[in-house]
């Protein structure tokens, strides 16, 4: 068992590196991972997953694979924000 002086020292320690590490952080640094229950996870995914049914026409028999595509998309949108209703439109010079 580790004496009161050791865990002090321990604790320092680790102290200390948190601090280097925040002084030495990039500002570009990626920010802290977004968290999400797994009920509020299941809620978003069974709420998409009706919205791609009824754009499908309310056709029953697709509903795992509505499922799977739902999680990926509300996945990636935690990972690169909401896609856009209408896609982008760009203008090239040439």
């Amino acid at each position: 068992m580790a004496t009161a002086k050791e865990t002090r020292k321990r604790n320092m320690a680790k102290s200390s590196t948190a601090q280097q590490m925040k002084r030495h952080a990039s500002p570009l640094s990626p920010a802290p991972p977004f968290t999400i229950s797994d009920e509020e996870l299941y809620e978003r995914v069974a709420q998409r997953a009706y919205e791609l049914y009824q754009e499908r026409g309310e056709e029953p028999g697709h509903d795992l694979a509505d499922w799977f595509a739902a999680e990926q998309l509300v996945k990636a949108e935690f990972l690169h924000g909401p896609v856009p209703e209408e896609p982008l439109e760009v203008e090239v010079e040439r």
